[in-house]
């Protein structure tokens, strides 16, 4: 990713999740992790085990959770990259399990419409949908995740900084 050292990457993922379990601590429980995270890409990975319920699979609310995070943090990754002071606000959302998740599972989010940065800069209002998937193998999803947010810009003036949730992110991570 951004032709960085395999070593550099590991180290950038690990402190983002690290920064994550601190400011989410949700996540920390459950043992979300990043797989990949690119600027149109993000994958979650959570083991089985926090999540389990009495029937051997994963609880849904674990499951929920990754699904749920994974087009957040490609929405805070974008509006930082664009130096944007944006809230993002989820309206509503769909979810829906296909099949038991026996397993440790993946969380994995391959889209992102595109922002609309000059609206959010004059202070504007933007709403978006995003979707995730959950896999356990490379078949189909096991669930499935879409997200209607609501991206509240603040303008630069208003000294509002870099949006919500102001991670660790590398410099050349930038647009």
């Amino acid at each position: 990713m951004n032709g960085e050292p395999l070593d550099a990457l590991e180290a950038v993922l690990a402190r983002l999740a690290m920064e994550l379990h601190a400011r989410i601590p949700m996540t920390k429980f459950l043992g979300i992790h990043f797989e990949s995270f690119e600027p149109g890409r993000i994958v979650l990975a959570a083991p089985l085990g926090p999540s389990l319920n009495h029937r051997g699979t994963a609880f849904g609310p674990g499951v929920f959770t990754a699904a749920g995070l994974a087009p957040w943090l490609l929405l805070v990754r974008a509006g930082w990259a664009e130096r944007l002071a944006v809230q993002i606000l989820l309206r509503r959302c769909e979810f829906a399990i296909h099949r038991p998740i026996a397993c440790d599972y993946r969380a994995r989010c391959d889209t992102l419409p595109a922002l609309e940065a000059d609206t959010l800069r004059q202070g504007g209002k933007v709403r978006l949908t995003a979707t995730s998937q959950v896999f356990i193998d490379e078949g189909e999803p096991a669930a499935t995740y879409t997200a209607h947010f609501t991206l509240l810009g603040q303008p630069a003036s208003s000294g509002a900084g870099e949006g919500d949730l102001a991670l660790p992110f590398p410099e050349a991570w930038r647009t």
